[in-house]
């Protein structure tokens, strides 16, 4: 297994037939599009792929991206810091039709007689992972809390005094009491 330096770009058929196997980190920043969706570019995305060749002797890359990435709270609109972990399980393929004739635990890997570029591939992973709206945990968003650290008996007796304070506004409330002085006992 090699551990540190990434190949920028990558011939998947090279790497399948010697069955490499890769470890390491980039930074997050390095990928442009999908530090345009976060809120911080900060931080490092952990690799682990391995190429080897199928018993059909097709290319197939393995293995999973991590990056803990800071998006903006859609309930509170603080930064929400999310784990994301895409596993990849990619099979070689040279045409549509063979894409879709796929075993069903794979995903079509396009190739190509050129080398393939690493940060674009995972780059389209991590993309697709990513929520479509981004929120806290419930128990660490500042606006859920708000709302759920009251108990019943404090709802309630706010719920009392709203309802006395929208008496008391009431313009026509001076009517309602006059009302009361006309009607005979």
């Amino acid at each position: 297994m090699l551990s540190g330096q990434l190949p920028k770009t990558f011939d998947p058929r090279k790497l399948a037939r010697q069955e490499l196997q890769f470890e390491g980190t980039l930074a997050l920043n390095k990928f442009e599009q999908l530090v345009a969706s976060l809120a911080d570019d900060q931080g490092e995305v952990k690799i682990s792929l391995h190429f080897y060749m199928s018993e059909d002797h097709r290319v197939v890359l393995q293995g999973h991206v991590e990056a803990n990435l800071k998006l903006i709270c859609q309930r509170c609109l603080d930064i929400a810091e999310l784990p994301v972990r895409v596993d990849l399980n990619l099979m070689g393929v040279l045409t549509d039709e063979q894409a879709k004739m796929l075993p069903e635990e794979f995903e079509p890997l396009m190739l190509q007689e050129e080398p393939m570029e690493l940060i674009p591939l995972l780059e389209e992973e991590l993309l697709l992972s990513l929520p479509i709206v981004a929120y806290h945990p419930p128990e660490a968003c500042q606006v859920q809390q708000s709302y759920t650290t009251e108990s019943d008996e404090e709802l309630r007796a706010s719920d009392a005094q709203a309802e006395e304070e929208r008496k008391r506004r009431n313009p026509f409330s001076v009517l309602a009491g006059l009302k009361k002085d006309i009607e005979p006992e």
